[in-house]
């Protein structure tokens, strides 16, 4: 229906837009797209993955969402703490800098500052660096390159939010804005190979800040060029190549029946879909069961698209939605392979009072299963 309505329109105003009185149309928001339409799309990329036509319909819903923010500043209330939170600390917590390397006290996590370089950046996020159960993750992913033998370094309090949700919900400004900060330290520091174990900073990174070129104010266009040679590497294909080469040797730990939910950015958008299963067949699970949708048909958990920060008001919870199939799939643990996947499912089968259901993410499988 928005494109449906967005052409009917485009048809009814087409005399005016070509006489150029672009001045005299009425606005798309709310005139042709209700706030519902608008404002709960996960950018999940399902309707575009399908449509036999290949509409781009997130850039449009996006690009009305960039036009409410930046030009009206209308935009649902909750994002405003969203906003200012990134615009003083630099991650959606709004949590001071100081703290972004708490979660690696007594690791003996070498910083970017201390070596000058090295061969990895593992990129923490904010989730990795605040939230409760994203931290276990980035612990993990620290065992894993320390039993692998890597060299490797992590930005800790330089490091800022990468500026996916920013830009999912309209806010260009201020996600050029981080990226340009981002896009300056990995040059200061000669970055080479990010590591990422979130889907949204592997596909801002890989995807997103290469055609930033030109567009990054204080950093020299030849430097920005640079930005496109960096190698991203999600840890989904991280792990399994590792495993692949011996260099990180698994014990059978008998894990129970398992299944996995493909994150909509690792899987649909970047086409992620075998490495995650591999790894899981490395674990040898007892049994695995394939939710009834999955791979490039996965169903979203209800996190992207900056709906993480927002509250849903139509219809049913769609992390409500997906952690049923996990029900029904009689799993006994939930592998993800993103934190914000984590935390949807973990609440949505909470509120389910299934919290007997565990979900873990691939590196906390991985580091769990490492032989000592």
């Amino acid at each position: 229906m928005i494109i449906f309505n967005l052409e009917k329109h485009l048809l009814e105003y087409r005399q005016r837009l070509v006489e150029n009185k672009r001045d005299e149309l009425p606005p798309l928001f709310p005139d042709v797209h209700t706030e519902g339409e608008i404002w709960t799309c996960t950018t999940c990329g399902a309707c575009q993955h399908v449509c036999p036509v290949e509409i781009e319909h997130i850039r449009k819903i996006v690009g009305v969402r960039q036009s409410e923010v930046l030009m009206q500043s209308r935009f649902p209330q909750e994002l405003s703490t969203f906003f200012r939170n990134l615009e003083t600390n630099s991650n959606p917590w709004g949590i001071g800098f100081a703290k972004r390397a708490d979660w690696a006290a007594g690791l003996d996590v070498p910083l970017m500052a201390e070596r000058g370089s090295a061969e990895y950046l593992l990129w923490v996020g904010c989730a990795g660096s605040f939230d409760e159960e994203g931290a276990p993750i980035a612990r993990a992913m620290v065992s894993i390159l320390k039993k692998a033998g890597l060299e490797f370094a992590i930005l800790g309090t330089e490091e800022k939010c990468c500026g996916d949700s920013a830009r999912r919900l309209g806010q260009e400004y201020l996600f050029q804005s981080l990226a340009a900060e981002n896009a300056s330290l990995f040059l200061k520091y000669q970055v080479k190979k990010i590591l990422t174990f979130c889907p949204h900073g592997y596909n801002t990174f890989q995807n997103e800040y290469p055609k930033l070129r030109g567009l990054l104010p204080g950093i020299p266009e030849k430097d920005q060029a640079r930005l496109a040679e960096i190698e991203v590497i999600p840890h989904v294909v991280f792990l399994r190549e590792l495993i692949k080469a011996g260099r990180l040797p698994l014990r059978p730990n008998g894990l129970p029946r398992l299944t996995y939910h493909d994150s909509c950015y690792f899987g649909r958008h970047n086409g992620l879909i075998t490495e995650p299963r591999e790894i899981i067949a490395s674990l040898g699970p007892k049994t695995f069961a394939e939710l009834k949708n999955n791979c490039e048909h996965s169903f979203c958990c209800g996190a992207g698209g900056g709906l993480m920060w927002t509250e849903e008001k139509l219809g049913r919870r769609i992390n409500h939605l997906r952690t049923e199939e996990i029900i029904v799939s009689r799993a006994e643990v939930a592998a993800t392979s993103c934190p914000f996947c984590l935390n949807m499912l973990k609440d949505g089968l909470k509120d389910q009072q299934r919290a007997d259901v565990k979900v873990k993410d691939l590196a906390q499988l991985v580091a769990a299963s490492l032989v000592p």
